[in-house]
């Protein structure tokens, strides 16, 4: 019996952040629903364009700054994001840093700039559409992948 209740129980601890999933249409996302669900987790977004006049947005999560860029945008909806972070070392990083973080890690993949400054990046494809929640998530995702990207470089 107990089973049967911690069960039911579990369910319903589900069903209403399922019911407060909002469907979106095919096209991909807007600057607009991923700012707003930054912002119902207690992130900034400051909303912009990039130099080629696709938005932006740019937040922060632990003492870093980070930015969404739009791609393949449409008619206001975007096919796909990617929230990128990057570092400014004293002495940079290696490439087998790098390339350990890559081998190890699924999501967000690191890269090196031209100084060896390593920035992070994390891509999510919205193109056939997603759900509030599925943004949502893609959020919960990029704020784990941040401090610990920054952990792994020393920063």
């Amino acid at each position: 019996m107990k089973t049967l209740i911690g069960g039911l129980m579990a369910c319903a601890a589900v069903v209403p952040s399922a019911a407060l999933a909002r469907p979106l249409p095919d096209g991909g996302v807007t600057v607009q629903e991923v700012a707003q669900e930054l912002q119902s987790k207690g992130y900034k977004a400051e909303v912009g364009k990039d130099g080629g006049g696709d938005p932006k947005i740019v937040s922060g999560v632990d003492g870093s700054r980070f930015r969404v860029w739009f791609y393949g945008c449409e008619s206001g909806r975007c096919a796909s994001v990617q929230f990128e972070t990057a570092f400014d070392l004293k002495n940079g990083v290696t490439f087998e840093k790098v390339n350990q973080w890559n081998k190890e890690r699924r999501f967000g993949s690191a890269h090196l700039d031209d100084e060896m400054d390593p920035y992070v990046q994390y891509d999510v494809d919205f193109e056939r559409g997603a759900t509030t929640e599925a943004v949502a998530n893609a959020i919960d995702v990029w704020v784990t992948v941040v401090p610990r990207f920054k952990s792994f470089i020393g920063f």
